[in-house]
């Protein structure tokens, strides 16, 4: 009797030990990024999920949409590809799982800037900004036009790079009346990398125009509330986010952190300019829906007028034409 207990007693040891083995084996056997793609899944436009594997829990994914987003109404004005937002899944080996949790809130996350006397700004989510040409590449191999015919899900990879070239144009003036007559301003070329637990983004504007700029969110990204519980520069005390819809962790400097102590998650943010490096200023918008960071290339300090509208800057920047900008920023996301 007391064999039998003992034999039994290994099996089951045995047992749960195979069990562990394989679980961890197929977790080490996931691969880095998944791509899945659907031709007609945003708003009857092309849509990519790029699920990139979190470095700390190997079961975890960050899933990040890039769509087809086109509006060619007179105020909106937009036809390009964008990183729409971010969500997080689990990862069973088969399928991806929504676990309720966001890193990216819908909004703008690349390239966005404001011209003297304008509306509104120019490029991105807010517009004027219409498709020259774009690339989109598995592991540094461009999808052909016949691969991009067809859905695909979950195509295991390495990473994902969307490069893009743009028109930026010239938005509404302040009092006066839409002109058909649109104006190139800038010719934008973006490449965004999805890799290494988070993403890349390059900007480059060719300035076409003598232009005015009031303000150039060169690095911007819309940090979702469930990753913003604190922020810390390398030179900033640690703030608290609390939704008060202020600046936070404003100043000099290229670096910031954003974390949450009760879900696990970060994100880091580094950002480089071709010019004003040293002076560029970096803050959060701590907002009820986002906790988005930006980095203004043209040294301004913004200052709010009230809730949810931006002072004009006191301190515009000249371009001239055949001006060149360039931005490169990285996030990292981590979940504990």
């Amino acid at each position: 009797m007391k064999v039998f207990k003992f034999t039994s007693r290994l099996l089951l040891i045995i047992l749960l030990l195979t069990i562990v083995i394989i679980s961890c084996n197929s977790e080490n056997n996931f691969r880095k990024c998944y791509v899945s793609y659907e031709n007609k899944d945003f708003n009857g436009k092309e849509k990519f999920t790029i699920y990139v594997q979190n470095k700390i829990n190997p079961i975890y994914y960050f899933g990040f949409e890039v769509s087809h987003e086109q509006d060619t109404s007179d105020l909106v004005y937009s036809n390009q590809y964008r990183l729409q937002k971010g969500l997080i899944y689990e990862f069973d080996g088969k399928s991806m799982q929504y676990v309720g949790l966001t890193v990216l809130s819908t909004g703008e996350s690349e390239c966005v800037y404001r011209t003297s006397n304008k509306v509104d700004f120019t490029g991105g989510i807010h517009g004027d900004e219409q498709l020259i040409e774009v690339n989109f590449y598995i592991d540094s191999v461009q999808l052909s036009s016949t691969e991009l015919d067809q859905n695909f899900y979950l195509k295991p990879c390495e990473e994902f790079a969307y490069i893009q070239k743009s028109n930026m144009y010239e938005s509404l003036e302040n009092g006066k009346a839409i002109n058909s007559n649109r104006i190139v301003e800038a010719v934008h070329i973006k490449r965004s990398v999805f890799k290494n637990s988070g993403y890349e983004t390059y900007n480059r504007l060719n300035w076409k125009k003598k232009s005015v700029i009031e303000t150039a969110y060169m690095s911007i990204s819309s940090i979702s509330v469930d990753v913003g519980e604190f922020c810390q520069t390398n030179s900033s005390e640690i703030c608290i986010l609390d939704r008060s819809s202020d600046f936070k962790c404003k100043g000099t400097g290229n670096s910031l952190r954003i974390w949450n102590d009760s879900n696990g998650l970060s994100a880091l943010i580094n950002s480089e300019f071709s010019l004003n490096n040293n002076s560029a200023i970096q803050f959060i918008w701590d907002r009820p829906n986002y906790t988005k960071y930006y980095r203004n290339l043209v040294f301004d300090d913004p200052e709010l007028k009230e809730v949810g509208e931006i002072w004009q800057s006191n301190n515009p920047f000249k371009v001239n034409e055949g001006d060149i900008w360039e931005s490169n920023t990285s996030i990292l996301f981590l979940m504990e």
